[in-house]
């Protein structure tokens, strides 16, 4: 994807406001409009730049070693690591942020994806934990999206199928239940729940996609 000319500058422009608390939204319109962004663009710097001290300290949680979730218990975050890995598989924007988490671009947030994309994803992240030899996988998805309980039984038979413990379950809000865990390892780049998390936070989209392919990810952190 080709960036706007002053995409660089407008990263610069809106951490700067950001450090000094200025509300996010009203930034991400002042900036996007004086540099005509695009949607994809805007996505980035919201999704993608923080301040220094949430740097510091998403850094200072995030697990960054494959081995660090051998033998461990994780709590994943599924809509949030299947969509990023769909998005990368469907040829979408998928970039690091300033925070050191990937993060797609898209907006199908709230939505779900063909099905073969889906399908992909579960298959690919459920052989990568396999691999990984974790101890178990609980996935956690959003009740009120669309066919939620057919991607849980999804999910439950790929378990199953690659002798992995664990379950996948709808709830009402996957982000409270994550940001109260108190075992194990959460799985997500969702920023909410990074900066509320009581355990370490594995990035398990980019370390699938790692593992399986060669991207060459957009990086906000050289920008």
């Amino acid at each position: 994807m080709g960036l706007s000319e002053n995409f660089n500058i407008a990263i610069k422009d809106y951490k700067y406001f950001l450090e000094r608390k200025y509300p996010q939204k009203s930034i991400l319109k002042l900036v996007g409009d004086k540099y005509l962004l695009t949607g994809k663009e805007r996505a980035m710097l919201f999704r993608g730049i923080t301040t220094n001290e949430k740097i510091k300290k998403r850094k200072n949680i995030l697990v960054k070693n494959n081995k660090s979730i051998k033998g461990k218990s994780l709590h994943i975050d599924a809509y949030n690591v299947l969509i990023t890995i769909g998005s990368y598989l469907n040829g979408s924007l998928v970039f690091i942020g300033n925070d050191d988490f990937l993060r797609d671009a898209s907006e199908l947030h709230g939505k779900i994806f063909r099905d073969k994309l889906v399908t992909r994803a579960v298959n690919l992240t459920l052989e990568y934990l396999k691999m990984q030899r974790v101890k178990n996988a609980d996935f956690y998805l959003d009740e009120p999206v669309s066919k939620s309980g057919e991607l849980c039984s999804e999910i439950r038979k790929c378990l199953y199928k690659n002798n992995i413990s664990g379950d996948a379950q709808t709830c009402n809000s996957p982000d409270y239940i994550l940001k109260n865990i108190d075992n194990g390892i959460v799985c997500s780049s969702d920023s909410t729940i990074i900066d509320n998390s009581n355990v370490g936070v594995f990035d398990l989209a980019r370390k699938v996609i790692l593992f399986y392919f060669k991207p060459i990810f957009v990086d906000l952190r050289k920008m």
